[in-house]
Protein backbone atom coordinates (compact mmCIF):
# COMPACT_ATOMS: atom_id res chain seq x y z
CA UNK A 1 0.00 0.00 0.00
CA UNK A 2 1.57 3.39 -1.36
CA UNK A 3 2.17 5.84 2.00
CA UNK A 4 -0.09 8.91 2.13
CA UNK A 5 3.22 11.03 1.67
CA UNK A 6 3.67 8.73 -1.33
CA UNK A 7 0.04 9.37 -2.57
CA UNK A 8 0.09 12.88 -1.76
CA UNK A 9 3.62 13.57 -3.93
CA UNK A 10 2.22 11.62 -7.03
CA UNK A 11 -1.43 14.07 -7.19
CA UNK A 12 1.25 16.71 -7.07
CA UNK A 13 3.01 15.71 -10.27
CA UNK A 14 -0.94 15.01 -12.10
CA UNK A 15 -2.51 17.56 -13.77
CA UNK A 16 -2.76 21.31 -13.76
CA UNK A 17 -5.96 23.00 -12.09
CA UNK A 18 -8.93 24.15 -14.22
CA UNK A 19 -9.27 27.50 -14.76
CA UNK A 20 -11.83 30.33 -14.03
CA UNK A 21 -11.02 33.36 -16.04
CA UNK A 22 -9.46 34.54 -19.23
CA UNK A 23 -6.83 32.43 -21.21
CA UNK A 24 -4.10 33.52 -21.47
CA UNK A 25 -3.53 35.04 -18.52
CA UNK A 26 -1.02 38.07 -17.17
CA UNK A 27 -1.81 37.01 -13.37
CA UNK A 28 -2.57 33.72 -12.05
CA UNK A 29 -4.82 33.46 -8.48
CA UNK A 30 -4.11 30.17 -6.52
CA UNK A 31 -6.49 29.39 -4.45
CA UNK A 32 -6.41 26.76 -1.84
CA UNK A 33 -10.19 25.84 -1.31
CA UNK A 34 -11.20 23.75 1.90
CA UNK A 35 -15.09 24.80 2.86
CA UNK A 36 -15.31 28.70 1.88
CA UNK A 37 -18.07 30.25 -0.10
CA UNK A 38 -16.12 31.39 -3.06
CA UNK A 39 -18.79 33.58 -4.12
CA UNK A 40 -16.75 36.58 -3.37
CA UNK A 41 -14.25 35.32 -6.97
CA UNK A 42 -16.32 36.27 -9.61
CA UNK A 43 -15.25 40.32 -9.01
CA UNK A 44 -12.06 39.69 -9.63
CA UNK A 45 -12.20 37.56 -12.52
CA UNK A 46 -11.47 39.97 -15.11
CA UNK A 47 -9.65 39.63 -18.56
CA UNK A 48 -6.02 39.01 -17.54
CA UNK A 49 -6.61 37.14 -14.40
CA UNK A 50 -7.38 33.43 -14.20
CA UNK A 51 -8.45 31.82 -11.00
CA UNK A 52 -6.72 28.32 -10.15
CA UNK A 53 -8.44 26.20 -8.11
CA UNK A 54 -7.17 23.63 -5.79
CA UNK A 55 -9.68 22.06 -3.31
CA UNK A 56 -9.68 19.60 -0.31
CA UNK A 57 -12.91 19.36 1.76
CA UNK A 58 -15.16 16.77 1.20
CA UNK A 59 -17.25 19.45 -1.40
CA UNK A 60 -14.87 20.74 -3.80
CA UNK A 61 -15.72 23.83 -5.93
CA UNK A 62 -16.57 23.56 -8.93
CA UNK A 63 -13.86 23.31 -11.74
CA UNK A 64 -11.57 22.85 -9.03
CA UNK A 65 -8.77 20.22 -8.94
CA UNK A 66 -9.10 18.04 -5.54
CA UNK A 67 -6.25 17.30 -3.69
CA UNK A 68 -5.60 15.27 -0.71
CA UNK A 69 -6.52 16.83 3.26
CA UNK A 70 -2.60 16.96 3.94
CA UNK A 71 -0.20 19.71 4.89
CA UNK A 72 -2.46 23.00 4.67
CA UNK A 73 -2.54 25.59 1.78
CA UNK A 74 1.47 25.27 1.79
CA UNK A 75 0.80 21.70 0.18
CA UNK A 76 -1.64 23.76 -2.18
CA UNK A 77 0.91 26.08 -3.19
CA UNK A 78 3.81 24.07 -3.90
CA UNK A 79 1.67 21.27 -5.91
CA UNK A 80 0.76 24.58 -8.14
CA UNK A 81 4.73 26.11 -8.66
CA UNK A 82 5.91 22.19 -9.45
CA UNK A 83 3.09 21.05 -11.70
CA UNK A 84 3.32 24.29 -13.57
CA UNK A 85 7.11 24.99 -13.20
CA UNK A 86 7.88 25.38 -16.53
CA UNK A 87 4.13 27.67 -17.57
CA UNK A 88 3.91 29.92 -15.28
CA UNK A 89 1.71 33.06 -15.42
CA UNK A 90 3.98 36.21 -15.34
CA UNK A 91 1.98 36.81 -12.19
CA UNK A 92 0.56 35.00 -9.14
CA UNK A 93 -1.58 35.37 -6.77
CA UNK A 94 -1.36 32.66 -3.71
CA UNK A 95 -4.36 33.28 -1.02
CA UNK A 96 -6.76 30.54 1.06
CA UNK A 97 -9.91 30.57 0.19
CA UNK A 98 -11.70 32.95 2.60
CA UNK A 99 -12.63 35.93 1.25
CA UNK A 100 -10.67 38.86 1.58
CA UNK A 101 -11.54 41.16 3.88
CA UNK A 102 -9.72 43.69 6.44
CA UNK A 103 -8.54 42.04 9.78
CA UNK A 104 -8.50 38.96 11.43
CA UNK A 105 -10.45 38.20 15.05
CA UNK A 106 -8.63 35.13 16.91
CA UNK A 107 -10.02 31.58 16.14
CA UNK A 108 -11.85 32.94 13.31
CA UNK A 109 -10.71 31.31 10.05
CA UNK A 110 -13.36 32.84 7.86
CA UNK A 111 -11.31 36.64 8.64
CA UNK A 112 -10.42 37.73 5.52
CA UNK A 113 -6.09 38.88 7.43
CA UNK A 114 -5.88 42.37 5.09
CA UNK A 115 -3.91 44.92 7.14
CA UNK A 116 -4.17 48.89 6.44
CA UNK A 117 -6.30 49.69 4.36
CA UNK A 118 -4.96 47.22 1.60
CA UNK A 119 -7.10 45.48 -0.94
CA UNK A 120 -7.60 42.41 -2.44
CA UNK A 121 -6.76 43.77 -5.87
CA UNK A 122 -4.02 45.07 -4.87
CA UNK A 123 -1.83 41.78 -5.20
CA UNK A 124 -3.64 41.47 -8.42
CA UNK A 125 -1.52 44.32 -9.96
CA UNK A 126 1.83 42.79 -11.50
CA UNK A 127 5.03 44.68 -10.74
CA UNK A 128 3.52 47.57 -8.27
CA UNK A 129 6.61 49.89 -8.17
CA UNK A 130 8.71 47.57 -10.43
CA UNK A 131 8.82 44.99 -7.72
CA UNK A 132 8.83 41.75 -8.30
CA UNK A 133 6.96 40.65 -5.65
CA UNK A 134 4.00 41.71 -3.11
CA UNK A 135 4.00 41.00 0.69
CA UNK A 136 2.09 42.71 3.43
CA UNK A 137 3.60 41.71 6.44
CA UNK A 138 1.46 41.67 8.97
CA UNK A 139 3.31 39.67 11.99
CA UNK A 140 6.55 38.99 13.34
CA UNK A 141 7.76 36.01 15.13
CA UNK A 142 10.97 35.97 17.41
CA UNK A 143 12.71 32.29 17.69
CA UNK A 144 13.18 30.33 19.32
CA UNK A 145 10.92 31.92 22.12
CA UNK A 146 7.89 32.20 19.55
CA UNK A 147 6.90 35.24 21.08
CA UNK A 148 5.36 37.49 18.34
CA UNK A 149 4.24 41.01 17.56
CA UNK A 150 1.54 42.37 15.29
CA UNK A 151 1.03 45.00 12.69
CA UNK A 152 -1.37 47.30 13.79
CA UNK A 153 -2.66 48.12 10.73
CA UNK A 154 -4.39 44.82 11.48
CA UNK A 155 -5.63 45.27 14.98
CA UNK A 156 -7.48 48.56 13.74
CA UNK A 157 -8.84 50.13 10.80
CA UNK A 158 -8.27 54.16 12.50
CA UNK A 159 -4.56 54.46 11.81
CA UNK A 160 -3.49 57.45 10.49
CA UNK A 161 -0.78 56.55 8.67
CA UNK A 162 -1.04 53.72 6.73
CA UNK A 163 1.36 51.97 4.46
CA UNK A 164 0.62 50.29 1.15
CA UNK A 165 3.64 47.89 1.60
CA UNK A 166 5.70 45.42 3.07
CA UNK A 167 5.82 47.36 6.64
CA UNK A 168 3.97 49.46 8.61
CA UNK A 169 4.10 53.29 7.64
CA UNK A 170 5.45 54.03 11.49
CA UNK A 171 8.28 51.87 11.63
CA UNK A 172 8.83 49.95 14.69
CA UNK A 173 5.59 52.18 16.00
CA UNK A 174 3.41 50.80 13.76
CA UNK A 175 3.94 47.26 15.61
CA UNK A 176 2.43 45.82 18.64
CA UNK A 177 4.49 45.05 21.92
CA UNK A 178 5.81 41.75 22.08
CA UNK A 179 2.76 38.56 22.79
CA UNK A 180 2.07 35.24 23.58
CA UNK A 181 0.08 32.54 23.17
CA UNK A 182 1.65 29.02 25.44
CA UNK A 183 -0.25 26.72 22.69
CA UNK A 184 0.56 28.33 19.81
CA UNK A 185 3.06 26.46 17.48
CA UNK A 186 5.85 29.09 17.11
CA UNK A 187 6.02 29.06 20.93
CA UNK A 188 6.03 25.50 21.88
CA UNK A 189 8.23 24.46 18.61
CA UNK A 190 10.25 27.00 18.48
CA UNK A 191 13.59 25.00 18.01
CA UNK A 192 12.49 22.59 15.69
CA UNK A 193 11.05 25.72 13.35
CA UNK A 194 14.46 27.20 13.31
CA UNK A 195 15.74 24.25 12.26
CA UNK A 196 12.96 23.46 9.55
CA UNK A 197 14.33 27.06 8.38
CA UNK A 198 17.98 26.71 8.33
CA UNK A 199 17.47 22.89 6.51
CA UNK A 200 14.31 23.19 4.14
CA UNK A 201 13.92 26.52 3.59
CA UNK A 202 17.79 28.31 3.63
CA UNK A 203 19.12 24.90 3.01
CA UNK A 204 22.62 26.91 4.28
CA UNK A 205 24.10 23.85 5.70
CA UNK A 206 24.37 25.33 9.46
CA UNK A 207 25.64 23.33 12.71
CA UNK A 208 22.43 22.66 14.93
CA UNK A 209 24.30 24.73 17.39
CA UNK A 210 24.29 27.64 14.54
CA UNK A 211 20.60 26.87 13.63
CA UNK A 212 19.09 27.73 16.89
CA UNK A 213 20.48 31.26 17.41
CA UNK A 214 17.50 33.50 18.14
CA UNK A 215 16.02 35.23 14.69
CA UNK A 216 13.10 37.35 13.88
CA UNK A 217 10.95 36.05 10.95
CA UNK A 218 7.90 38.14 9.60
CA UNK A 219 5.16 37.05 7.44
CA UNK A 220 1.74 37.63 5.44
CA UNK A 221 -0.81 36.53 8.05
CA UNK A 222 -3.17 33.86 6.10
CA UNK A 223 -0.74 33.40 3.46
CA UNK A 224 -1.30 35.52 1.00
CA UNK A 225 1.47 37.28 -1.17
CA UNK A 226 2.16 37.59 -4.72
CA UNK A 227 5.40 36.85 -6.46
CA UNK A 228 6.68 37.10 -10.06
CA UNK A 229 7.45 34.16 -12.38
CA UNK A 230 11.17 34.86 -11.75
CA UNK A 231 10.49 35.36 -8.21
CA UNK A 232 9.44 31.09 -8.52
CA UNK A 233 12.58 29.83 -11.48
CA UNK A 234 14.71 31.46 -9.21
CA UNK A 235 14.84 28.32 -6.96
CA UNK A 236 14.86 24.91 -9.23
CA UNK A 237 11.45 22.44 -9.02
CA UNK A 238 13.63 19.80 -6.73
CA UNK A 239 13.49 22.75 -3.95
CA UNK A 240 9.80 22.87 -4.07
CA UNK A 241 9.43 19.14 -4.39
CA UNK A 242 11.89 19.04 -1.41
CA UNK A 243 9.66 21.08 0.93
CA UNK A 244 6.43 19.50 -0.68
CA UNK A 245 7.43 16.22 0.91
CA UNK A 246 8.19 18.46 4.22
CA UNK A 247 4.31 19.20 4.29
CA UNK A 248 2.39 15.73 2.65
CA UNK A 249 2.80 13.37 5.63
CA UNK A 250 -0.52 14.62 7.77
CA UNK A 251 -3.70 16.91 7.32
CA UNK A 252 -2.49 19.58 9.73
CA UNK A 253 1.03 18.73 9.85
CA UNK A 254 3.45 21.50 12.40
CA UNK A 255 5.21 22.23 9.23
CA UNK A 256 2.64 24.03 7.67
CA UNK A 257 3.01 26.82 10.36
CA UNK A 258 6.17 26.95 9.93
CA UNK A 259 6.22 27.63 5.86
CA UNK A 260 3.81 30.06 6.87
CA UNK A 261 6.10 31.77 8.34
CA UNK A 262 8.70 31.60 5.49
CA UNK A 263 7.22 32.49 2.30
CA UNK A 264 9.33 35.55 1.76
CA UNK A 265 12.34 33.78 2.06
CA UNK A 266 11.48 31.14 -0.03
CA UNK A 267 11.25 33.45 -2.78
CA UNK A 268 13.72 36.23 -1.80
CA UNK A 269 17.18 33.81 -1.55
CA UNK A 270 19.22 36.77 -1.64
CA UNK A 271 17.86 38.38 1.21
CA UNK A 272 17.01 36.14 3.83
CA UNK A 273 15.84 37.09 6.86
CA UNK A 274 18.53 35.44 8.71
CA UNK A 275 20.44 37.94 7.28
CA UNK A 276 18.72 41.27 8.69
CA UNK A 277 15.30 41.98 9.76
CA UNK A 278 12.82 43.21 7.04
CA UNK A 279 11.01 45.96 9.18
CA UNK A 280 11.94 48.05 12.27
CA UNK A 281 10.21 46.26 15.05
CA UNK A 282 9.26 46.97 18.84
CA UNK A 283 12.22 46.26 21.57
CA UNK A 284 12.41 42.47 22.31
CA UNK A 285 11.12 42.77 26.00
CA UNK A 286 13.83 42.15 28.58
CA UNK A 287 11.86 39.59 30.56
CA UNK A 288 8.52 37.27 29.38
CA UNK A 289 6.52 38.78 26.57
CA UNK A 290 2.73 39.73 27.52
CA UNK A 291 -0.57 37.79 27.09
CA UNK A 292 -2.68 38.98 24.30
CA UNK A 293 -5.50 40.35 26.58
CA UNK A 294 -2.36 42.98 27.98
CA UNK A 295 -1.26 43.85 24.50
CA UNK A 296 -4.56 44.86 22.91
CA UNK A 297 -4.62 46.59 26.52
CA UNK A 298 -1.16 48.53 25.68
CA UNK A 299 -1.55 48.72 22.16
CA UNK A 300 -5.14 50.60 22.70
CA UNK A 301 -3.43 52.72 25.11
CA UNK A 302 -0.16 53.36 23.01
CA UNK A 303 -3.04 54.32 20.10
CA UNK A 304 -5.00 56.70 21.82
CA UNK A 305 -2.22 58.58 23.96
CA UNK A 306 0.40 59.02 21.23
CA UNK A 307 -2.68 60.32 18.81
CA UNK A 308 -1.62 57.39 16.08
CA UNK A 309 -5.68 56.86 15.38
CA UNK A 310 -7.96 58.85 14.16
CA UNK A 311 -10.39 58.23 17.05
CA UNK A 312 -10.69 56.68 20.60
CA UNK A 313 -9.53 52.96 19.86
CA UNK A 314 -11.00 50.37 22.98
CA UNK A 315 -8.90 47.83 23.89
CA UNK A 316 -11.78 45.14 23.00
CA UNK A 317 -12.44 46.40 19.56
CA UNK A 318 -8.78 45.30 18.80
CA UNK A 319 -8.49 42.20 16.72
CA UNK A 320 -5.53 39.78 16.78
CA UNK A 321 -3.39 37.09 15.13
CA UNK A 322 -4.73 33.80 15.05
CA UNK A 323 -5.08 31.38 17.72
CA UNK A 324 -4.24 27.90 17.30
CA UNK A 325 -3.61 24.15 18.58
CA UNK A 326 -0.84 22.14 17.89
CA UNK A 327 0.02 18.30 19.26
CA UNK A 328 3.52 19.35 19.60
CA UNK A 329 5.16 18.48 22.92
CA UNK A 330 5.77 21.85 24.89
CA UNK A 331 8.97 23.41 25.08
CA UNK A 332 10.38 24.22 28.55
CA UNK A 333 8.94 27.75 28.96
CA UNK A 334 5.44 26.98 28.97
CA UNK A 335 4.99 25.72 32.22
CA UNK A 336 6.37 29.55 33.26
CA UNK A 337 4.69 31.64 30.88
CA UNK A 338 1.04 29.44 30.87
CA UNK A 339 1.43 31.11 34.86
CA UNK A 340 2.22 34.29 33.71
CA UNK A 341 -0.86 34.57 31.23
CA UNK A 342 -3.08 33.60 34.17
CA UNK A 343 -1.42 36.28 36.46
CA UNK A 344 -1.29 39.12 33.58
CA UNK A 345 -5.37 38.61 32.53
CA UNK A 346 -6.19 38.78 36.19
CA UNK A 347 -4.41 42.00 36.27
CA UNK A 348 -6.05 43.72 33.55
CA UNK A 349 -9.53 42.21 34.66
CA UNK A 350 -8.94 43.87 37.81
CA UNK A 351 -8.46 47.62 36.16
CA UNK A 352 -11.06 47.30 33.35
Amino acid sequence: MPSMRSAALACALALAAPTIGAEPAGVDVVVAHYKEDLSWISKYATPGVRFRLYSKGAEPAESATVLPNVGRESHTYLTHIIRNYDSLAPWTVFTQGVTPEWGYRGGDSSSGHLTDRILFADYLRPFPDGKDSFFALSTATHLPRGIQSTRIGMLTDKLKNISNGLCPADGAGGWSDWWFDAKHPHHRAGKKMLEFYHQHVLQDGLAPAEMRRPLTIAFCQGARFSVSRERILSRPRAYYEALLEQVSQEIDPIQGYFLEAMWHDVFHAERPQSKGELCEYMPLPKGSAISPTMMYQVTARRLNIDGLASGFVAARSLMDAYVVETTEPPSEEVSTTEEMVATTEMMVATTE
